[in-house]
């Protein structure tokens, strides 16, 4: 099993040493979804905001979201349908993405590193990335991709 861990440097004199980092297993595949399950499921109170289970799926086109291929739905409800669903944006580095999540109503980058032929996705989330100019945010979200060995 490859798991991949970044190592933190400071981007744009930032130091975002403070990240958590959360590892799924892969639990059940199906045509247009993959879904994990928390690694580790004794979870800490800093790692505690994520849910046990999330899914990988595929953009079919028949919704009101634009430009994403995949989404990173979080069950946080009885019903896949109506959980949280975030799209991942390409970071311009192969097979890692960025989506904002909200914890506690404060925003959050969370950097998803998604080998469809692994057995495993790794969640990054940066919780003092914001805030951050629009204008640099796409050369910082791709230096914490690459700052991984």
């Amino acid at each position: 099993m490859l798991t991949i861990k970044f190592s933190m440097m400071p981007v744009s004199n930032n130091n975002y040493q403070d990240c958590t980092t959360i590892i799924y297993q892969l639990d059940e595949v199906k045509k247009t979804f993959r879904q994990y399950r928390k690694q580790n499921i004794q979870s800490t109170e800093k790692d505690d905001f994520l849910p046990e289970l999330l899914r990988i799926e595929k953009n079919n086109g028949y919704n009101t979201y634009s430009g994403f291929n995949n989404f990173l739905r979080l069950r946080d409800a009885s019903n896949w349908s109506v959980c949280t669903k975030l799209g991942l944006k390409p970071t311009g580095i192969s097979n890692y993405y960025s989506t904002d999540i909200f914890v506690e109503n404060k925003k959050k980058l969370c950097i998803v590193c998604y080998l469809k032929d692994n057995q495993s996705v790794e969640l990054n989330v940066f919780p003092e990335f914001y805030p951050c100019e629009k204008s640099e945010l796409t050369e910082k979200v791709k230096e914490l991709a690459q700052s991984s060995p």
